[in-house]
């Protein structure tokens, strides 16, 4: 069973690895550096391949959730409209949010695109379980770019925290 974090606590030890890299030698060309006006260009890292990807079917403020979340068209990207807390993406457990949402843990790579969201890939920081009708706005982690939720059972939701990496 993948242990839970609680979402508000600092993610200690969460922090991006970054595999060992050395220059490459000089005049090999099997790196594919490039140059402008003599000054090499550095190699640039691979982006992880994504563990899932999803394409919003909506975009939506908490004022207007309701109907596009109940259309079951997808996931909905869910503007809370306070200050300083990350985007919510939300789908109904019963219209796939539970096929992918709980199954992430920390260090998987979604792969989010659409309406309402800044297209890119985000690294899971931190998952947490709360109680279905305990959970809010205000449990979502400041330091998040994005709060993945779904519901898990009849009186338990999921909260997964992700950061953007490209």
């Amino acid at each position: 069973m993948r242990r839970r974090l609680p979402m508000l606590a600092l993610a200690a030890g969460l922090g991006l690895l970054v595999g060992g890299c050395s220059d490459p030698a000089p005049n090999d060309s099997s790196f594919g550096s490039a140059t402008l006006d003599g000054i090499e260009a550095a190699p640039t890292e691979d982006l992880p391949e994504p563990t899932v990807s999803r394409t919003m079917a909506a975009a939506a403020t908490l004022a207007t959730y309701g109907p596009p979340l109940d259309a079951c068209d997808g996931p909905v990207a869910i503007d809370v409209e306070v200050q300083g807390r990350p985007l919510l993406v939300a789908e109904h457990d019963y219209c796939g949010g539970a096929d992918w949402i709980p199954d992430l843990g920390a260090g998987d790579v979604v792969a989010l695109d659409g309406d309402g969201v800044d297209d890119g890939l985000y690294r899971v920081d931190v998952v947490d379980e709360h109680a279905r009708r305990q959970a809010r706005v205000t449990d979502l982690r400041p330091e998040a770019d994005v709060v993945l939720q779904t519901c898990i059972s009849q009186t338990r939701l999921i909260l997964v925290a992700a950061t953007r990496i490209d």
